[in-house]
């Protein structure tokens, strides 16, 4: 007979219309303040009738009746309870049976107490009045109606069976004129209160939507965002801030304990505003990062944002640009360079022909072409730097890929045995990079280490181990070979061009590789070996790079 409609936590209260709905945790909640009411009135009723402490009206025409009603009436209310705590039975079924029922008992313990003129009968407005909160629509003015009815039919019942001296069908009319009153008025009541609950609905729905869009661009935004109070506590924060000071997470924890650099650039700008930009220098776990800050003054509480961006693409641009430049710079050193050196190497093998030429003449033939050939090998560096195609950026599972490259490089020495000890790991197979940059930066560092290695033992032995970093789970790979190390002075400038402390090297294979390992968003950095010799790391980038 009643149904319910629930949509978007919406319950439909009245079967008899269908433009009222109320929310469904509302709905509940009077339902259970017109519950509690209930016991209460139909606990007074019988309490005050057995104890004989009530109002002298109670029970006075039929005693029995009154209480046997009331009894029934507590029972039949508290028993209900168990529907209320757990709504076994659909709402609108539970509002009809209360309302019908409170009727129906108020309606006998009137009659008990001597009819309408007991005044009993004002307590079914407030029935009327719950119906009309808690059911709205047309189901007010239902209920309204049966209310008068019974009060009608109980003056009529009481009138033809002579039961009371006087009748009072006045104040029968009167009061069933204010049942459809105060339905009236509880329908309007009713529906304002639906319709501020769909606003207020609505404005939490477009709030949640606000904050789910926050939460969602937040997320996404490439800069790192750290929210933090005036204890330096981190309230918000993003996976790009996370990504980029080399930590899983960092919300919730303290600032101090995240980043002690970060920490100590924001303390320095608290002191001096002004600053508002300053630079995080890069290191193995972390890149080269820019910090701005800015206080949210919109909140009561003190609460400043903290700006993180990565430079490395900034520093990518600048390096294309550089490549660039080189570019356009080797088209003169082809013209300039090359091709006086190339008549210079050409005399100098011509001169080197003739029989005529004393010893000492031949050996300053022999430093024309040894330097002339540097001079060339510098040169093709350059423009094999400067011609760099775009990168092909594709999966490559190391473990497969290290053996190919050991059998080249063996091939390439003509060793029957390989220098390469090899150990990659399980849990680190596979990244993202162009597999000829990753050929040309490895192969170098196994051909420095041969080369240099050999100085502090007869045979040279280089390690190749793949990993993860744990702090900021990046993979990487490491080369480190037995040799006597870098001088730590020298360590600093072993990335720059041209340098290098070889009277044959042309200080451009580390810088090549640098570069190259930039252009597939990796760091190619270097540190000493504990145990000797020295150790070059490649730390790959921890998201697919863009080529």
């Amino acid at each position: 007979m009643i149904s319910t409609d629930r949509q978007d936590n919406f319950v439909k209260t009245c079967p008899f219309g269908h433009g009222f709905h109320l929310p469904t945790a509302q709905a509940w909640r009077t339902l259970k303040v017109f519950h509690s009411y209930q016991i209460v009135l139909s606990a007074a009723f019988f309490g005050l009738f057995v104890t004989q402490t009530g109002p002298s009206i109670f029970g006075q025409s039929n005693e029995s009746l009154f209480q046997t009603v009331s009894l029934i009436y507590l029972a039949l209310t508290l028993f209900s309870t168990v529907f209320i705590r757990k709504p076994y039975i659909a709402y609108t079924r539970q509002v009809q049976f209360k309302i019908l029922a409170d009727i129906a008992f108020l309606t006998l313990l009137m009659h008990a107490s001597g009819g309408i003129t007991s005044g009993l009968g004002i307590l079914l407005a407030v029935s009327v009045a719950a119906g009309g909160l808690l059911a709205g629509g047309q189901c007010t003015l239902v209920f309204a109606a049966i209310a008068t009815f019974a009060v009608l039919g109980e003056q009529i019942y009481a009138d033809l069976a002579h039961q009371f001296a006087k009748t009072a069908y006045t104040y029968a009319g009167v009061l069933s004129a204010s049942f459809f009153t105060i339905g009236l008025l509880a329908l309007v009541l009713a529906k304002r209160v639906e319709s501020s609950e769909k606003i207020a609905l609505q404005q939490r729905r477009d709030i949640d939507d606000l904050v789910q869009l926050n939460d969602y661009i937040i997320k996404h935004l490439q800069s790192g965002i750290i929210v933090v109070d005036q204890h330096l506590n981190i309230r918000l924060a993003n996976e790009s801030a996370s990504n980029l000071l080399g930590q899983k997470t960092i919300q919730g924890n303290n600032l101090a304990q995240i980043s002690a650099e970060c920490c100590q650039l924001f303390k320095r700008w608290l002191r001096s505003p002004s600053e508002h930009t300053t630079i995080i220098a890069a290191s193995n776990e972390t890149p080269r990062t820019q910090l701005s800050f800015s206080q949210l003054d919109s909140l009561a509480d003190n609460a400043y944002i903290i700006f993180l961006d990565d430079l490395s693409s900034v520093d990518q641009m600048i390096q294309q640009g550089k490549l660039a430049s080189l570019g356009r710079l080797t088209a003169s050193i082809a013209h300039e360079i090359r091709n006086p050196l190339g008549a210079i190497s050409h005399a100098g093998e011509l001169l080197s022909e003739s029989t005529s030429i004393e010893k000492e003449d031949r050996r300053l033939l022999d430093i024309i072409h040894k330097h002339s050939g540097r001079v060339n090998s510098i040169v093709k560096s350059v423009l094999q730097l400067s011609r760099q195609e775009k990168n092909h950026i594709e999966p490559i599972t190391l473990s497969s890929w290290l053996k190919e490259f050991e059998q080249d490089f063996k091939d390439q020495l003509g060793l029957e045995i390989s220098p390469l000890h090899i150990t990659t790991s399980a849990k680190f197979n596979e990244v993202f990079f162009d597999k000829n940059h990753l050929k040309q930066i490895i192969d170098n560092l196994c051909s420095n280490a041969l080369k240099y290695g050999q100085a502090n033992s007869n045979k040279t032995t280089i390690a190749i181990t793949t990993g993860i970093h744990l702090a900021s789970q990046q993979s990487y790979i490491t080369v480190t070979d037995n040799g006597k190390g870098i001088d730590k002075l020298v360590a600093q400038q072993i990335f720059e061009p041209f340098y290098t402390t070889s009277p044959s090297g042309t200080g451009l294979g580390l810088y090549i590789s640098s570069q190259l390992a930039e252009l597939n968003h990796a760091k190619l950095s270097y540190e000493e070996n504990p145990s000797g010799g020295s150790r070059f790391t490649l730390l790959f980038s921890t998201a697919k790079p863009t080529s």
